[in-house]
């Protein structure tokens, strides 16, 4: 099976068919980095978390395209938090902020990862200036720059 009908399965929801799949074609082709992802992806949708983290290392290893990229390191970090390695969940959704600065799904996925490395303050600041970047809401619109202030030191106060 060819890496676009694996990911057909996997937007469908198919994931033990995903999986199989992948793995069937990783075992003839177990550089291709797009497999390897699809092969952690369909793991993560089969709540087998553990299955999943090879998978994501070695196609971030092998180098994804920029398009999968970012997916992949949100799958990574969160299947690190998920398993209780927040550490390493954090590391991940640093290293992946460098890569991508503007993604948003990756700061807040960073935010949750600080959150469970009881960095309380960083990931709530971190948190507040993504409501106060990227919000519609025309009364978060109405207080912007005074949000994006605050978030940078919780802890300021002005006498």
């Amino acid at each position: 099976m060819k890496t676009p009908e694996i990911l057909a399965l996997l937007e469908s929801g198919q994931y033990q068919n995903a999986k199989d799949s992948a793995e069937k074609a990783l075992l003839s082709e177990p550089d291709n980095a797009l497999l390897n992802y699809y092969a952690a992806w369909s793991c993560d949708g089969l709540s087998i978390e553990n299955d999943a983290i090879p998978y994501y290392e070695k196609a971030l290893e092998l180098g994804l395209p920029k398009t999968d990229l970012a997916d992949a390191y949100i799958g990574l970090g969160s299947t690190y938090r998920a398993i209780g390695n927040y550490e390493k969940a954090g590391e991940t959704f640093q290293k992946a902020l460098a890569a991508f600065p503007e993604n948003q799904a990756l700061a807040v996925f960073a935010s949750m990862a600080l959150y469970n490395d009881r960095n309380y303050k960083e990931a709530m600041q971190l948190a507040i200036k993504i409501i106060g970047e990227t919000s519609n809401d025309p009364n978060i619109i109405a207080y912007k720059k005074a949000i994006l202030n605050y978030s940078e030191d919780l802890d300021a106060v002005w006498d």
